[in-house]
């Protein structure tokens, strides 16, 4: 592939009528220009340009290649001009991952407000309960919900804030079937549990107290699945126990749709968080984003803490 700079002060020359006047506009010595023009003339076969001490013209195949080279280097200048533009500002897209209750939870209500203050930005978010591989996959945020923060090459990760998942069932369960007094009790009522919970073909849950002593319940749940609207659901309407995260039941617990259970234990600590790449080239658009989560998401999450 020739050189693009070749072409760039081949352009210059043609463009401002000679080498002297290319040479002081363009910043480029003269008998440089003339060195590299020479030795592109010799590597495509052709002379681009007559020039002596008194005539300056351009030939024929020179006109062509001219013509090319200029889109070339128009190009090239609206490349770097669009980069330029998207590090004044934020502008753009940014691409976001999250897990689903807290998207139509937070960010379906959080994100309007980032986007009425950054026009020029667009957002792309995919609501997910997966672990997505933010590199691979193209994502510029990822909002993860884990018991721990993975170190991972190549991220960075914030802390948003906690997350317990508390035992919650309807009234009306607890009116017909009783309520648990210890959590050796628990496998003697119906559960609800999500896959992670399952190991080696049964259902565990692992609760720790307020005093820090810790159980791990073997249950028999009536209903497993991974989501979440699901297992809350089935807990309002009363098909068994479920251990589910406090943002989520704060307000099935208001509105006493649901009632917490053994309230001095719950599960085990998640750690909400944002990962992203290593900042350095970092666009305006995805620091304003990460800025933005950091505020209201945590905000967010306070608020619904039990």
């Amino acid at each position: 592939m020739e050189d693009l700079n070749d072409i760039y002060f081949f352009a210059s020359v043609v463009q401002y009528g000679g080498f002297s006047a290319a040479a002081r506009i363009i910043g480029v010595e003269k008998t440089r220009l003339s060195r590299r023009i020479a030795a592109l003339e010799r590597r495509l076969g052709v002379r681009l340009l007559q020039r002596t001490t008194r005539v300056f013209a351009v030939t024929e195949a020179g006109q062509r290649f001219f013509e090319r080279c200029l889109a070339t280097v128009e190009g090239a200048q609206a490349a770097y001009d669009s980069v330029a533009e998207l590090r004044r500002e934020p502008a753009g897209l940014v691409r976001l991952c999250c897990p689903v209750l807290l998207t139509q939870r937070c960010l379906a209500h959080a994100l309007p407000g980032y986007m009425e203050a950054h026009p020029k930005v667009s957002v792309y978010v995919e609501a997910t309960d997966r672990t997505v591989n933010v590199i691979e996959e193209r994502f510029d945020i990822a909002i993860r919900a884990l018991p721990f923060i993975e170190d991972v090459a190549g991220l960075v990760a914030k802390t948003l804030g906690n997350s317990r998942r508390a035992l919650v069932v309807s009234p009306a369960f607890l009116h017909h079937h009783g309520r648990p007094e210890n959590p050796a009790d628990l496998p003697k009522f119906d559960t609800v549990a999500s896959t992670d919970d399952i190991f080696d073909g049964g259902a565990r849950w692992k609760l720790a107290s307020l005093d820090n002593r810790t159980q791990q319940i073997e249950l028999k749940p009536r209903l497993v699945t991974s989501d979440l609207r699901v297992r809350l659901h089935a807990a309002i309407r009363g098909i068994g126990i479920a251990l589910l995260p406090e943002q989520v039941i704060s307000a099935p617990l208001r509105d006493r749709l649901v009632e917490r259970v053994l309230p001095d234990w719950s599960g085990a600590k998640n750690i909400l968080h944002l990962v992203y790449p290593t900042p350095r080239g970092m666009l305006p658009s995805v620091r304003s984003l990460i800025d933005y989560l950091l505020i209201h998401v945590s905000a967010w999450l306070a608020e619904r803490s039990i």
